[in-house]
């Protein structure tokens, strides 16, 4: 539940709610929050919105009217693509990297934390790497030998796959454009290129002509993309890192301990395999990235969606054995803990608290919020969800807070509302308890707190 990124929702759901209707403010708004969708920049693609608005409307043919029903829909979808993009991998690479059947090596692959965690996402990393994971499976089996011909159809459809992944998310170029040079070195079949390139520019057209239909006139996002973020530097408004960022983002933001033998394992892998399409494909990805002073960690999913393979590749070839179960069963263990979190814990509390508000009995209720207000994100209102909740008042004290739902996200101020003998805590996004363990998820404001005060 949730999103992991603003654009998750922003880019993604806030586009779909302006063609139900609730958004009006999304190619309209000059305040800088929706700056990529206003008429003079327009780089977003529209190709991801329209899908799920297809999905919602199609929802509401047998009248589901729910939102979280809705995102609930779009993430089953997403997901059973992404289980049908792993399978698919797994069948296409297991002679390469599963030369070892034990049971280690398959829970480390199908147990991988990463897989459910973004292909639940409602982002645009989640389906391009998703159809870029399709494309790449055929096209390993394609290029990696003459005898493998496939007819000229399924290489075309799996290009055309490939360039949606480019249309969902142009930055996948960064990605894809490497394995393209690697061809060129090592598989140059002109007549399989031609095929592929004629199915990616097919996608890429019909990705300018679904933003033309929603536009009224014809806008090449490609070029205004790198004109806005990279020629004119708008990119680096975001921030600057310095080039060795992703080494240490890798480290600390995905799975610690299971993040140091994915790195570990990685190095090695591009050691003995110099000249193998997932060495050029990384170190690619990861040069072109480093030139770019912006970066953030969702940058590199598209490497890090490999990493049960490098792990597996690593294990296989380490001959000590006391060595290669402590390599295994870390991997699992720490895999296992971040797979336990994202199943059990919102990723954003704030969804959950509308998910509380929209199923409650009175939705008509006089609602107030102290401190933070829960319908904003960075002044940004998520009206995908709020459309649907009651009206918030601000309280600028506890003296005016009778006959009223209370919502706040500071511990300490619950702690007076609850020295209040008019209210009572009805929800929290955590238990209480677990908030109480750590001094620092106290101050963190991470949880919220609706109270119904008499």
């Amino acid at each position: 539940m949730g999103f992991y990124n603003d654009d998750e929702h922003f880019q993604i759901l806030e586009p779909v709610a302006y063609l139900l209707g609730f958004n009006d403010i999304l190619i309209n708004d000059y305040s800088d929050y929706y700056w990529e969708w206003v008429d003079d920049h327009r780089i977003r693609p529209w190709i991801q919105p329209n899908f799920y608005y297809f999905i919602i409307i199609s929802l509401n043919y047998f009248g589901l009217n729910d939102p979280f029903i809705w995102v609930y829909s779009i993430r089953i979808f997403n997901s059973i693509l992404g289980i049908f993009s792993i399978l698919y991998l797994f069948n296409s690479l297991k002679n390469i990297f599963f030369k070892n059947n034990s049971i280690q090596i398959y829970f480390i692959y199908f147990s991988f934390w990463f897989f459910p965690f973004l292909h639940i996402r409602t982002s645009s990393e989640s389906l391009s790497i998703t159809l870029f994971c399709i494309a790449l499976a055929f096209l390993i089996k394609t290029f990696g030998t003459t005898n493998e011909k496939g007819s000229k159809l399924k290489i075309i459809f799996f290009g055309f796959i490939l360039g949606l992944s480019i249309v969902v998310r142009p930055q996948m170029i960064f990605t894809i454009f490497p394995i393209f040079i690697w061809v060129i070195f090592f598989r140059f079949y002109f007549d399989k290129i031609l095929l592929v390139s004629i199915g990616l520019s097919s996608a890429i057209f019909f990705g300018l002509y679904v933003d033309y239909l929603n536009w009224g006139e014809f806008a090449n996002i490609y070029y205004k993309i790198f004109q806005l973020q990279i020629l004119e530097g708008r990119m680096s408004g975001f921030g600057s890192q310095p080039w060795w960022y992703y080494i240490l983002t890798i480290l600390k933001d995905l799975a610690p301990i299971f993040s140091l033998v994915f790195l570990v394992s990685l190095i090695y892998f591009i050691y003995k395999n110099p000249k193998n399409i997932f060495t050029w494909m990384i170190l690619g990805t990861l040069i072109i990235l480093s030139f770019f002073s912006h970066k953030e960690t969702r940058f590199i999913f598209p490497i890090y969606i490999f990493a049960p393979f490098f792990i597996i590749y690593l294990i296989d070839n380490i001959s000590n054995l006391r060595l290669k179960r402590f390599t295994a069963y870390s991997s699992l263990i720490f895999n296992f803990i971040f797979l336990f979190i994202i199943m059990f814990f919102p990723i954003n509390s704030k969804i959950a608290l509308y998910k509380f508000l929209y199923y409650q009995e009175n939705q008509n209720q006089n609602i107030k919020f102290i401190g933070e207000n829960p319908y904003q994100f960075n002044n940004m209102e998520p009206f995908f969800y709020t459309h649907f909740l009651p009206k918030l008042k601000e309280s600028e004290s506890l003296n005016s807070i009778n006959k009223t739902l209370v919502i706040t996200n500071e511990y300490d101020l619950q702690k007076k509302i609850d020295n209040n003998g008019n209210c009572k805590i009805i929800y929290s996004t955590y238990p209480m308890k677990i908030i109480e363990l750590n001094s620092n998820w106290k101050n963190k404001k991470m949880n919220w707190y609706v109270n119904k005060c008499n």
